[in-house]
C-alpha cells in the first residue's frame, strides 16, 4: 500500500510537470522535488530540495493518506459510493465540479483528487 501512495503523491506533487529530456535526465517544471526511493531512503531525484518554499496540496496529500489508512482498515472499498454533498459541490479553486446528489466511487473520487487536485472531491 505504501508504494501505491508513493505513486499518487509523486503525481499529485509533479502531475504532468514530469517529462524525460533528450539526455533521459528528469526535468520538471515546479520550482522544487525530491523523489526518494522507500526501502533505501536513496534520492533519485531532486530540484532545490533544500529551498525553503510553502507547501503546496498538503491537505490533498493527507486526505489521500487518511483513505488508504480507511482502506487498510477495512472501513470503506474502493469500489464504495460516495454521495457528494451541497457543501462539497460548493467548493472553489480546483475542482472537477461535482453536482450535489451526484455518487462516484472511492476510486473515482481518488483519481480526482490524485489527477484534478480536485478540492470538491476531498470533501465529499
Amino acid at each position: 500500500m505504501k508504494g501505491i501512495i508513493s505513486v499518487l503523491v509523486s503525481s499529485l506533487l509533479f502531475g504532468q510537470c514530469v517529462f524525460a529530456s533528450p539526455k533521459n535526465a528528469i526535468e520538471i517544471e515546479a520550482k522544487s522535488g525530491i523523489v526518494m526511493e522507500e526501502s533505501t531512503g536513496k534520492i533519485i531525484y531532486e530540484k532545490n530540495a533544500d529551498e525553503k518554499l510553502p507547501p503546496a496540496s498538503v491537505t490533498k496529500v493527507m486526505t489521500i493518506l487518511l483513505i488508504f489508512d480507511a482502506i487498510d482498515a477495512g472501513k470503506i472499498k474502493l469500489e464504495d459510493m460516495v454521495t457528494v454533498s451541497e457543501f462539497a459541490a460548493s467548493m472553489g479553486g480546483s475542482q472537477v465540479f461535482l453536482e450535489p446528489g451526484e455518487t462516484q466511487s472511492v476510486e473515482t473520487m481518488l483519481k480526482c483528487i490524485v489527477v484534478s487536485s480536485a478540492n470538491d472531491a476531498c470533501v465529499a
